[in-house]
This record gives C-alpha cells, structure tokens and sequence, in this order.
C-alpha cells in the first residue's frame, strides 16, 4: 500500500473527537451561542450530550465538556464532579462558570439562606450554597468568560482544542478594543461609570462602541485594579457603596475589595 493511500486509510479510520454541553444554575445563554454555532463544528466533532438541544443523549466520557452555570446547590456539586470524571477536557464558558457571575455576586451581599427564605419562603427546604465558579471544585483546563460568551473566540478555543493544543484566551482590559476601534473614552469624556479598565476584552468593546458603559460582564482583566478604578469613579461622584455594588455585580473574586470593602464599613460604622 502507498504512503499516500495509507495515510488517508488513517485520516478515514480517526476516530471523530467527542464533545458533551451541560449546564448547572445560569441563564442558558451560553448554550444558545453553542447551539447557533453547531452548525459549524459537527463536520470536525461528535455530539455526546447535549441536553438543551437534543433528547438522547449518552454518559459514556467524552473529549471535552462545555460547562455553563456556576455551582449554586448541591446537585450542581454532584453533576460537575461526574462531568469531570468522564471528560478529557472541560472548559468553563460564560461568566457563571469562570467567576460565579451574579449568582455570586448576590451572595456577596446577602446570605443565601436569606435569599431563598425571600424567594420560596422561610419553611422552604430547597437546598441551596453560596454560588461559587467551577474552578472552586474541579480542574478546569479552559475558562471561556463573557455573559454570554463570543462566537468567534467560542469556535477559536474549539479549534485549539480538536488539535489538542490549549488556547490563548486574552485577560486584557476592554480599554484595548476601545483603542483598536478608535472609541472615545467613555470614562473620561463622558464621566460614565465605564468598568472597561478592569474587565476582560473579548466582547469588542460592545457596549462602549454604541456609546454605553462596560459594566464588566466579561469579568476581571488580568490584574485588575480595582482600587485605583473605584478612585477615579468616586472624584467623577459615584458613591462607596454604588461602585462597589457594580464591581461586584458579575462575581469578581471578594480579595480584590479587600480595602474597598474596609472603606464600607468604616463608613457604614461612622
């Protein structure tokens, strides 16, 4: 037999790779963006499990897992730990999976106990925990922010992985699309509480773009400063207590507030 024959005897007889779609407590934002974009991944993968889109679906362990929704109650807990025993891969898409989005950030101001003695009543026995990212229970191999996320970067980091490469995906600021796109700064020219400084790019500046605040729904930049951008929205009048209920709003991780959070109750004490 040929090289040339043998090698596409080979190509032939590669088995497909596999992927699986699940979801815990989110929006399903995500899923639609997977769903719209399928189209252009079945010739290259096989779809295992796809709940939301399809009713027969199989437990047998799958390449990659896509998995949306943070963990908000324990039957989350228990699906993610199956879902990571039977994947090769899993990749975390949208903000409630990478940072617990406002799930978390909810929680952030009040008990969950509280919130759902408000929502089901006080005699209600749903359980429920603080919601957290997925990151906090299992291995996550790629963290796909965005709320929801973007198609293009969606379909990149799928590429990236059917060659069993791992992808880049960028943690600059928003502020850097703003300049690729030639935005004026909404921030400064507007006075608008613009988080662009400290969220993660990604989205293309969407907001910022049709003359609207970022209000950081991509989550942190690498290295955000949060400090330094809750000082420069108070000397614009924005108060403590405004900025930081912003910041928080999409699950940012609670050490970034540390001084921000002492500020607030030295004011909230005086």
């Amino acid at each position: 037999m040929s090289i040339a024959r043998l090698s596409e005897t080979n190509k032939r007889s590669k088995p497909i790779p596999t992927i699986s779609v699940q979801s815990l407590t989110g929006c399903a934002g995500e899923l639609l963006v997977i769903l719209e974009n399928l189209q252009k991944m079945l010739p290259y993968v096989r779809i295992q499990s796809f709940p939301f889109a399809q009713s027969k679906n199989s437990d047998e362990p799958v390449d990659i897992t896509f998995v949306e929704g943070s963990v908000s109650n324990p039957h989350d807990l228990e699906k993610l730990r199956a879902i990571r025993l039977r994947s090769k891969r899993v990749v975390a898409v949208g903000n409630c999976a990478v940072w617990g989005c406002v799930q978390k950030g909810a929680c952030s101001r009040l008990a969950v106990e509280e919130m759902r003695n408000q929502v089901y009543g006080a005699e209600s026995k749903i359980e429920v925990m603080p919601a957290s990212r997925i990151e906090d229970h299992v291995q996550v191999d790629v963290k796909l922010s965005g709320c929801p996320i973007d198609s293009t970067q969606l379909l990149a980091v799928a590429a990236s992985m059917l060659k069993d490469h791992l992808p880049y995906v960028t943690k600059k600021p928003v502020c850097l699309e703003c300049k690729l796109r030639e935005n004026p700064c909404i921030l400064i020219e507007q006075d608008l509480p613009c988080l662009g400084p400290v969220t993660a790019a990604g989205c293309g500046a969407l907001c910022p773009s049709v003359g609207a605040p970022c209000y950081g729904c991509w989550g942190p930049s690498e290295e955000a400063q949060m400090d330094a951008m809750a000082n420069v929205l108070m000397e614009k009048g924005f108060s403590l207590k405004e900025i930081l209920t912003r910041l928080q709003a999409f699950g940012a991780p609670p050490e970034l507030f540390t001084r921000l959070n002492q500020l607030q109750d030295q004011a909230d004490s005086n």
